[in-house]
């Protein structure tokens, strides 16, 4: 009997190790602005995060999600012309 691998779905979307995503950048990007320690806040306490910081969040998940459309992706999406500037 014979098998054959089929590749499908997400299985295109795995890259190299040690190669920086645009998602990979976008989450970094996040991370510096201090989001996650908000939303621990805000879990721990129930303040709510605060709008600039939400805000930032949802433009930078949205630049990473048209980047990501591009066909081809910019070999310089790491540039901050394509990102928000944090602002806070």
């Amino acid at each position: 009997m014979k098998f054959t691998v089929i590749e499908g779905g997400k299985a295109a979307e795995v890259t190299a190790a040690g190669s920086m995503t645009i998602r990979d950048e976008a989450e970094r990007r996040i991370k510096a602005a201090g989001y996650e320690q908000w939303r621990v806040r805000s879990l721990a306490t129930g303040a709510p995060i605060p709008g600039p910081i939400r805000y930032l969040k949802m433009q930078i998940d949205f630049v990473a999600g048209k980047l990501e459309q591009l066909n081809p992706i910019p070999s310089d999406f790491t540039d901050d012309k394509y990102w928000p500037a944090a602002r806070i």
